[in-house]
């Protein structure tokens, strides 16, 4: 008889990926085993079970389950560099995670009942960090590619103790070492920010203070005026930088703000690759493999017996992305994308505030 089988979190070997719930067809077995086969089977499968690190032996629970909110290419490119990345590192560490199975699985297709097979779970995107931080409370949960500003994340940040949450957000610093790096005459830098993100406000000031910058901030209190704000700024500043913060900058906005900045000759700072590709002079921002290795770090970190560093981390590592022809028109000196980001090294601290 043929028909079709579902193989659901099938493990193969130590340090093997499973793309969960792939059909495959099932043929027929015409070849029945010889009279005996079965117990020497048996007695096969029981040895390989006792010896060190076979992936037959699934007590010390080592596997790791990646839960993806959606089917879009980032989740899936993240997923294996995680794996690839965090395989690789245990082998060359002899870390008891070299041993690890790594499930990748649709968060609507896991089943809740298998979650205690596993030693860490990893979420991708605000859909599964929020499901999983519900629904499971015994195993430490690692999320990342969620904006720090999303008000579910927000609402989601006490409800489960065992959660870590790794921003897309670089830390408000990092924006402000790439216009140091960028150029000595950026000096006067103008934001606008929410009247009630007072954190971001502070980070910024803290960080500016430490790199001699001067900030002008215009504070909002709705969002028709965004464009007042900036227009209050521009006679004033040298550059002008944004911070993720969708209510400011979306889709129905960002063409008048960066209209407005190229008017009056100011660069602008993005916060994302599509921001410069939009037509921002530079950004710094969090890429899928910049996101994959601080999960990585994360991971190595609880299978380390080492405490996972905090509940709610900024980005740790970070892209610089610059737009040639932006800078072409501005006049401004076309710069090396790795240059820049060894000198932004020069000036920023581990703080990640």
């Amino acid at each position: 008889m043929t028909g079709t089988e579902t193989h659901s979190a099938q493990h193969v070997y130590p340090g093997s990926v499973c793309l969960c719930a792939v059909k495959r067809p099932v043929k027929e077995n015409h070849n029945k085993p010889l009279p005996g086969t079965l117990s020497i089977l048996a007695l096969l499968f029981s040895l390989l079970s006792l010896l060190p690190g076979s992936a037959l032996s699934q007590n010390d629970y080592n596997n790791i389950l990646i839960l993806l909110s959606d089917n879009k290419d980032v989740y899936l490119d993240v997923a294996t560099t995680i794996t690839n990345t965090t395989i690789k590192y245990c082998r060359n560490h002899e870390l008891s995670c070299q041993n690890s199975n790594y499930d990748i699985v649709h968060i609507s297709s896991y089943d809740q009942q298998r979650h205690k097979n596993y030693k860490a779970i990893i979420t991708l995107g605000t859909h599964a960090a929020i499901v999983s931080g519900k629904n499971i409370r015994d195993i430490t949960i690692i999320s990342a590619l969620i904006p720090k500003n999303n008000v579910m994340i927000q609402e989601t940040l006490t409800t489960n103790p065992k959660q870590h949450f790794l921003y897309l957000d670089q830390p408000a610093g990092h924006s402000l070492a790439l216009i140091k790096a960028l150029s000595s005459r950026f000096e006067d830098i103008g934001i606008v920010v929410d009247s009630k993100d007072q954190a971001t406000v502070e980070s910024l000031q803290n960080a500016a203070m430490r790199l001699k910058l001067n900030l002008l901030i215009e504070q909002i209190f709705s969002n028709d005026q965004v464009g007042t704000a900036i227009n209050n700024l521009l006679e004033r500043i040298d550059i002008f930088l944004t911070t993720p913060d969708t209510n400011i900058h979306n889709k129905s906005t960002v063409s008048n703000i960066l209209l407005s900045t190229y008017r009056k000759r100011i660069p602008l700072i993005g916060f994302s690759s599509a921001y410069v590709k939009a037509g921002a002079l530079a950004a710094v921002y969090s890429s899928p493999e910049d996101i994959a290795y601080q999960v990585r770090d994360n991971i190595i970190a609880h299978f380390s017996s080492e405490e996972i560093p905090l509940e709610q981390q900024m980005g740790k590592y970070f892209s610089v992305l610059f737009n040639t022809d932006v800078a072409r028109s501005l006049g401004f000196p076309i710069k090396s994308e790795s240059k820049l980001k060894s000198r932004m090294m020069d000036y920023i601290q581990h703080d990640f505030d």
